[in-house]
């Protein structure tokens, strides 16, 4: 069992103790003992039993000073004594009143039994110490008048930390269960709660307990070979089975894929004889209703902007390649290259024309390419009609360059292409018009001739309404596309940029230069994440691996305002073999550096995992990112929401579960409330119930705090509790289903709670 300490308190002290001996004398290393004893309850004075129905913590301090300091701390139930708890350093009573713990010979033990005064005992080299303490008159003995035969484990509350549920039990193995000719197999697995199909989310490591005669028979089963045994790496080297009644502790942590569901665990209990299962039973061993102490906790979204005139994100004008194309319609005489004499034809050859100009018009532009391809309607003769497409794209070809200089001319790289359009493209604009009948015939042909373009050709030119209808479609499809690819070098003042960005809008063609300028003007969020996504996408496809961070980070920040999560976007800045943030290395295929892990880009992306609640991944970043305050919120968010907020398997573990709690808990009065109430410890609720004081007293939250304090007193509290989560579903209602799925509250209380709503007609 693991048992929390005050480690803030017991750092403090260390650090004192070490600065007054350092310069006085030489410090020598402690002799550690186990020390060990009963404690008793004298509140009786004509009978001394030890206790057996009440917590007591025992804690371990390195020197009596260090004791007496904590004390007093545990008598005034003070707040440093429920913040941090070291595993190492305590130990509870078991059931029959008795203690083991490591100590120093010249330390201290400090025994806190529930709301009693606390005592100090020093050890002066004892190894056994038993303790008085007076916790009131116990009742006498319970005379137990049956004995339990038979399996039958009561489900345990999961808490969930994070992405991670934290789960146990105690199961009581009945007499003459198993024995020494038997294997005891406890097999536990987890799955998502309200899903009649759902999958097994994690098997835990099974329990299994072996016999004596059971073991020496598989000892020889095997061939004295006990590796073919698939089960022996999990045969327990502590126990034996046998007939004698038996307590199994089991406990596990389970990373779950959604920690907004509910999971409960179940087990297949299996005791098998020599040549056959004796007994096979499932039983359910952790409810559905899971604990969540941080469910309530108040987040704060700690997105950071980058700087934009920092060496990786200042940028310069620069030769960049734009391109833009464009469709256009145009209409030829049947069977020719020439184009029919309108108005709309005109129209729409300047086009082409004044778009190539405007590219000539641009100081610093110079015009690379010209691509242009011409399609022709698919009535007639394929070959025919794909030779027609190509010598109408010619002329267009030759018409549109003669208003280009001779040198520009020269230097152009000049494609064209031509492309007859299959029938299918007519049925499409039939059916967009509602000529769905008409289509469906086309359709019909097309299909029956597949393959065969003249054909299909000559059959659909004897529908009755191919002139008055189909030939009006084929116009439509005598189009040509044209592409235009260019250079620009140019340094604009930022009034040109925005009256540029005013006439051409989201549509325009930027240099990048130019997006690093708007960036810095449009105020508007929704404008600016159209233009950064914009921005994002060109680099992207330019550069697959390695697009422009700043545009990927002033988009992701315009996301995480409005609460919405693509980790793609910063994650092809981030390497997590890099321990560490701004690091730079030269890139390999460009030669060129680069910055790796940019602490805004880590900070951004940590922000997005905690609202994907993927707090593993979160907790990762974390890591790499430095312990400086602009980034201590959402470094502390990350461990707490992962559930490092508590204990600590080392100096560095501890001193970051400090520092978490610390600056999570002085956030907000709520958030006060919640990290003591998932500290999940006695003392921890009596702070709770301090800094409830502080918050709103008529708000719905404020009832449900309440209501979970008392709940967690058992059957003391049930009415308290009953009568707080009847305020709280009276003025919010949607706590009720908060409070059906939470395992603080039995199914009863809330039961009572609502009873009371409808008895008084709050539900009304």
């Amino acid at each position: 069992m693991k048992i929390p300490i005050n480690k803030k308190y017991c750092i403090r002290l260390g650090l004192v103790m070490a600065m007054m001996m350092a310069g006085i004398q030489t410090v020598t290393a402690q002799r550690m003992i186990r020390v060990s004893g009963t404690v008793y309850n004298t509140a009786d004075t004509k009978k001394v039993t030890p206790v057996t129905d009440a917590e007591v913590i025992v804690y371990s301090c390195k020197t009596v000073a260090q004791g007496k300091k904590l004390k007093n701390e545990l008598s005034a139930h003070s707040k440093e004594m429920a913040v941090i708890l070291d595993e190492e350093n305590t130990t509870r009573i078991d059931k029959n009143g008795y203690y083991e713990i490591l100590v120093p010979d010249n330390g201290a033990l400090v025994f806190k039994a529930e709301m009693s005064e606390a005592v100090l005992v020093r050890v002066n080299n004892n190894q056994r110490i038993d303790v008085n303490v007076d916790l009131g008159l116990q009742l006498d003995e319970v005379v137990v008048t049956g004995v339990r035969t038979e399996l039958e484990p009561v489900p345990a509350i999961g808490n969930m930390n994070g992405n991670v549920l934290v789960v146990g039990n105690t199961f009581t193995l009945p007499q003459k269960m198993g024995s020494e000719y038997a294997r005891l197999i406890i097999q536990p697995y987890t799955v998502v709660c309200g899903k009649a199909d759902a999958d097994t989310v994690d098997f835990s490591e099974p329990i299994v307990i072996d016999g004596k005669k059971f073991r020496g028979a598989q000892v020889r089963k095997t061939g004295y070979d006990l590796s073919r045994d698939s089960l022996e790496k999990y045969v327990s080297k502590d126990y034996e089975l046998t007939g004698n009644r038996m307590e199994i502790e089991w406990n596990d942590t389970i990373i779950v894929p959604d920690p907004k569901a509910n999971y409960s665990c179940y087990a297949d209990f299996i005791v098998e004889n020599l040549n056959a299962v004796g007994y096979n039973r499932n039983f359910q061993i952790v409810s559905c209703k899971n604990k969540r102490p941080l469910q309530f906790l108040e987040y704060t979204n700690t997105y950071k902007e980058m700087d934009f005139n920092s060496p990786f994100n200042i940028e310069r004008p620069k030769v960049e390649k734009r391109n833009t194309k464009d469709r256009v319609e145009l209409i030829f005489r049947i069977s020719s290259d020439r184009l029919e004499e309108t108005a709309e034809n005109l129209r729409n050859m300047n086009k082409i024309k004044m778009n190539l100009q405007k590219i000539l018009n641009v100081p610093d532009a110079i015009l690379k390419e010209l691509y242009i391809t011409g399609y022709a309607s698919p009535e007639g003769s394929y070959k025919s009609n794909q030779e027609l497409a190509e010598k109408r794209t010619k002329r267009v070809m030759n018409e549109v360059v003669e208003i280009l200089p001779k040198s520009v001319n020269e230097m152009m790289y000049k494609m064209y292409d031509a492309e007859v359009k299959p029938w299918k493209e007519v049925t499409d604009m039939m059916r967009k018009d509602s000529l769905e009948h008409m289509a469906q015939e086309l359709e019909d042909i097309i299909e029956r001739y597949d393959g065969n373009t003249d054909r299909q050709s000559r059959e659909i030119k004897k529908l009755k309404y191919y002139k008055s209808t189909v030939v009006n479609y084929l116009e439509k499809l005598r189009q040509v596309e044209y592409r235009m690819a260019y250079d620009i070098y140019r340094e604009p003042t930022d009034e040109e940029v925005w009256e540029a960005y005013r006439k051409k809008g989201m549509d325009g063609i930027y240099t990048r230069y130019e997006y690093w300028k708007l960036f810095q003007m449009i105020e508007d969020d929704n404008e600016l994440e159209r233009l950064a996504g914009k921005a994002y996408n060109e680099s992207l496809e330019e550069n697959p691996e390695r697009p422009w961070a700043l545009a990927a980070n002033v988009l992701a920040v315009q996301y995480l305002k409005r609460d919405t999560v693509d980790t793609s976007i910063l994650e092809p800045f981030i390497d997590r073999s890099v321990y560490v943030t701004d690091y730079e290395r030269r890139n390999i295929r460009s030669n060129r550096m680069e910055l790796v892990n940019p602490k805004e880009i880590v900070n951004n992306q940590l922000c997005m995992y905690i609202k994907l609640y993927d707090y593993e991944n979160a907790s990762i970043l974390a890591k790499i990112l430095p312990d400086e305050e602009d980034f201590r919120m959402a470094k502390a968010f990350a461990w707490a929401l992962g559930g490092y907020y508590k204990g600590g398997r080392n100096d560095e573990e501890k001193r970051r579960c400090e520092m978490t709690f610390d600056a999570i808990s002085k956030l907000t009065k709520r958030n006060a409330v919640v990290m003591y109430l998932a500290l999940d410890t006695r003392e921890g609720d009596n702070m709770a119930n301090k800094a409830i004081g502080e918050l709103n007293q008529e708000d719905a939250m404020t009832w449900y705090f309440k209501a979970i304090v008392n709940a967690r007193k058992g059957d003391a509290g049930f009415t308290e509790a009953m009568m707080c989560l009847y305020q709280c579903f009276k003025t919010d209602r949607k706590f009720i289903h908060t409070a059906k799925n939470d395992g603080e509250f039995t199914d009863e209380v809330v039961e009572r709670a609502e009873e009371l709503l409808m008895i008084n007609g709050a539900d009304k």
